[in-house]
């Protein structure tokens, strides 16, 4: 009989998909009120693991989805995570700064599939992971895109639709595909 050890792919893919979903959402809100003081809809399905943590006072609306498959994602204190968001970690971390207010059907995506060589196929090249930074006191308007590797300042504002693939200034207002900077704030 063979042994497997806990660090195994495999055994830690099956962690991960009990603690996506086989965890009943109600016990799920419940311990992150409790544990993080925050509110979570029983609504939304976020991931039941360590990795995953909000600040006091955040609140995640229905039918939101935040997992991870390795990196930390990390909300401060007061944001607000609207409905039917899309908030996914590949091993990079997606960390947000506090009262950070994000609006429904955006996605952030904290991870890149690989896929230049044409001798291999797609879904075997794997992943490239950067990470998102988010800072404090940001708007992202509704059916924004954030992608691997961008870093949003603080008090910027992502306009409705926009997709930000690089580095948005602090208090810089952006619109647009790719996002580009219309102005700043005074």
């Amino acid at each position: 009989m063979k042994v497997v050890e806990a660090s195994t792919p495999r055994l830690s893919a099956w962690r991960r998909s009990v603690s996506r979903y086989l965890a009943p959402k109600s016990l799920v809100s419940a311990i992150l009120h409790f544990r993080d003081r925050a509110r979570i809809s029983p609504s939304s399905r976020v991931q039941l693991t360590g990795k995953i943590r909000f600040g006091r006072g955040t609140v995640v609306k229905p039918f939101s989805i935040v997992q991870t498959s390795g990196g930390r994602i990390v909300f401060g204190r007061d944001c607000a995570i609207g409905s039917f968001n899309f908030i996914g970690a590949g091993n990079a971390d997606i960390i947000a700064g506090d009262h950070v207010r994000i609006g429904p059907h955006v996605s952030i995506i904290g991870t890149t599939r690989r896929y230049r060589r044409k001798d291999v196929p797609i879904m075997l090249q794997g992943y490239r992971d950067k990470g998102i930074r988010i800072g404090n006191d940001v708007l992202i308007g509704a059916n924004s895109v954030l992608v691997d590797g961008c870093e949003i300042g603080d008090g910027a504002v992502i306009g409705v639709g926009s997709v930000v693939s690089g580095k948005v200034p602090s208090y810089a207002v952006v619109f647009g595909s790719p996002a580009k900077t219309i102005f700043r704030r005074e």
